[in-house]
């Protein structure tokens, strides 16, 4: 393939710029246009000489490599998906979707179809923005640097129009306030020496328009102890629309950031003041805004990529993610983001593996091999979509914990597990007494929150989160077989307790006719465990290991892939996890000798298995013992599936001993 065949989705000025800009193009080609009104299709298609339709299922099967979607933002989504079912590659106008669920789902379809997938912001592709970034890194090193940005204009519309539209995810924000969002991301991750960097908090000011969407707002975005943005957003007045860095010697300033000169023949600057010093940077640019946004996009498709490093998934994800942030703070309630019974995942796609369900003593149900880790979701559409997936790949475990998200994870799972009726189907493992509350005393209390908040009247299993070596063993197990007594825990456990005191506590419980622990929630992985990932962490050895199975004691690890040590990121730089703790914390942790040999001798069987090593590491897990359920704790979709993946992978014991001789 020569050139990329282009459809288009609408006939509005952007679809219309598109279309003008792609005659210029050296490697895409417009096919045809699809649109709901046939006097506008018609006279678009007559316009761009191209095929008019006006059936999305005709459109989606003619002779098309690609679709430009330019529809309002709430049928990104939609429109995007059923492209990428039909294998055709997407370019899709800013957002992406309305939501950061949505985008995780899109980003992780396309890449298991083998599906290209861009979100369209057209400043990403400009010599301009390259500028600008150069300057940034060359001018801002060891500084403090503030970022200002701004988008906004005056748009005297009618209620219905899809800016002031509610249910069309109209407002300042998600229209033009993600372009200085975007921007102020780029920025930061430059002078950080990444491709991006998402904020570690926001501040937000704004109004909300009679329709509910935001028509203007503000945010103050902390990056790290140097960098940090103010930027601004409208549809009810114009801004400056300008690009400000600057530290306390050096100023650069972007007058045309987004547009780059588009609407002055190409023309554009970069203002630089250093030291008193002005200097303009002039340029001019011959191929065009949309043509190189279009020529990227064609590249990439040509070349057999999924992404574009212009902007890439997890860039896209990220920005999703802090724009949905911004508006929720804001105070807009798009429909969108409304849970109801199986929101988005449900059983819409086929499921990627079905986990294997084992018994487990004490408990009537059967419990999957794998189990949920609930402490990553950041909402409660995040939540019940990631649930919602595990559950229709046969995983039916979910482990909580008191403290978990200041309670919202409980929150977010109880509400899944009520809403679609299925408390008799799943296990929930819920973990309380964390320190500096590990003592008897504050066990049943927050229990009994816990189980407020997830809508249930008992817990599967309960696990002290922590162990508090002043209390003796004897006062855990007294006040674990109350509740138990009482039916509020079926099994009973313990996180992170040391092998000297959690065999105490059975010896206890056996010469008392107690019930002991059942379960225990340690960490155990390929790599051990060098130091404590948090204080007051405790990893299971051999010794423990052997303790556990010889006593048929369960074990629920977590952190089961070594927080990311296994990732493979040399020859996977752009996957999707984002298990990614900083280089202290995984030298710290887990490097040393044996270790760097297990994680090499891991690269090297995943290749000839054809897995990811990351998965293969979860699968050693998995294969240690029957009475192993590794805990994982996926922020996506790709995540959770890569991790389910793993569980389909079956090592004999000559391939275990290699990985850890």
């Amino acid at each position: 393939m020569k050139e990329v065949r282009w459809g288009i989705i609408a006939v509005g000025s952007i679809a219309n710029a598109f279309a003008h800009s792609i005659r210029y193009s050296k490697n895409s080609k417009l096919c045809c246009v699809l649109g709901r009104t046939e006097e506008k299709v018609n006279s678009f298609a007559k316009k761009h000489n191209c095929i008019p339709y006006f059936d999305l299922e005709s459109f989606l099967s003619s002779e098309i490599d690609a679709v430009y979607i330019a529809t309002p933002h709430d049928s990104h989504f939609f429109y995007s998906m059923e492209a990428i079912k039909r294998k055709l590659h997407v370019l899709c106008e800013k957002p992406l979707s309305v939501n950061s669920t949505e985008a995780m789902i899109l980003t992780n379809e396309a890449k298991k179809n083998g599906i290209f997938l861009m979100e369209a912001f057209m400043y990403r592709t400009h010599p301009q923005t390259l500028e600008t970034l150069n300057l940034c890194k060359e001018y801002f090193k060891d500084t403090d640097v503030k970022i200002l940005s701004s988008f906004g204009f005056d748009a005297p519309v009618d209620k219905s129009h899809r800016l002031r539209n509610l249910n069309l995810a109209g407002g300042s924000i998600l229209d033009v306030g993600c372009y200085p969002l975007s921007m102020a991301r780029l920025i930061a991750g430059s002078l950080n020496g990444e491709p991006y960097l998402d904020p570690i908090s926001i501040e937000v000011k704004g109004s909300l328009d009679a329709t509910g969407v935001d028509n203007k707002s503000s945010a103050n975005l902390i990056f790290s102890e140097n960098i940090s943005a103010y930027i601004e957003t409208a549809i009810n007045e114009e801004l400056k629309n300008d690009l400000i860095i600057k530290s306390d010697k050096v100023e650069i300033r972007v007058p045309e950031p987004w547009h780059c000169g588009q609407f002055q023949d190409g023309n554009y600057s970069i203002e630089l003041n250093f030291e008193g010093k002005k200097t303009i940077i002039s340029n001019k640019d011959e191929v065009g805004l949309f043509t190189r946004e279009i020529n990227e996009a064609s590249e990439c498709i040509l070349q057999g990529n999924y992404e574009s490093s212009s902007m890439s998934h997890k860039d896209t994800l990220g920005n999703m993610l802090w724009l949905e942030k911004w508006y929720s703070e804001n105070g807009v309630k798009y429909p969108q983001n409304i849970v109801e019974k199986s929101p988005i995942f449900s059983s819409q796609y086929e499921p990627v593996a079905k986990l294997v369900k084992s018994e487990i003593e004490g408990i009537s149900k059967k419990g999957s091999r794998l189990v949920f880790g609930c402490d990553n979701q950041t909402s409660q559409l995040h939540a019940s979509t990631m649930f919602d997936n595990f559950f229709n790949n046969g995983g039916n475990i979910f482990d909580t914990a008191y403290i978990y998200n200041d309670g919202k994870s409980d929150k977010f799972l109880g509400e899944w597990i009520n809403t679609n009726g299925i408390s008799k189907e799943i296990l929930v493992l819920g973990k309380g007494a964390h320190t500096p509350h590990c003592e008897p005393q504050f066990i049943k209390k927050q229990l009994e929150e816990s189980l407020d908040r997830l809508k249930l009247e008992s817990l599967d299993i309960y696990c002290l989160h922590r162990d508090n070596s002043d209390v003796p063993v004897e006062e855990f197990i007294d006040a674990l077989n109350e509740i138990l007594t009482e039916g509020l825990i079926s099994v009973m456990g313990a996180s992170n307790w040391t092998l000297e005191r959690f065999r105490n506590a059975n010896n206890y419980a056996d010469k008392n006719k107690k019930i002991g622990f059942k379960v225990l929630s340690n960490n155990f992985s390929l790599a051990n465990m060098n130091e404590p990932v948090w204080p007051g962490c405790i990893n299971c050895n051999e010794q423990y290991l052997n303790y556990l199975f010889e006593n048929d004691i369960y074990l629920f690890p977590w952190s089961s892939q070594a927080r990311g040590f296994f990732l493979e990121k040399d020859l996977y730089p752009k996957a999707a996890h984002v298990a990614n703790p900083s280089l202290e914390e995984e030298k710290r942790v887990w490097h040393d000798e044996i270790n760097l040999l297990r994680r090499e001798r891991c690269f090297q069987l995943s290749k000839k298995l054809g897995c990811l090593p990351i998965e293969l590491a979860l699968a050693y897990v998995i294969n240690k013992n029957s009475n192993v359920f590794p805990l994982v704790g996926p922020r996506s979709v790709y995540e959770s599936e890569s991790c389910m993946k793993a569980s389909l992978i079956t090592l004999d014991d000559q391939q275990m001993k290699w990985l850890t001789s």
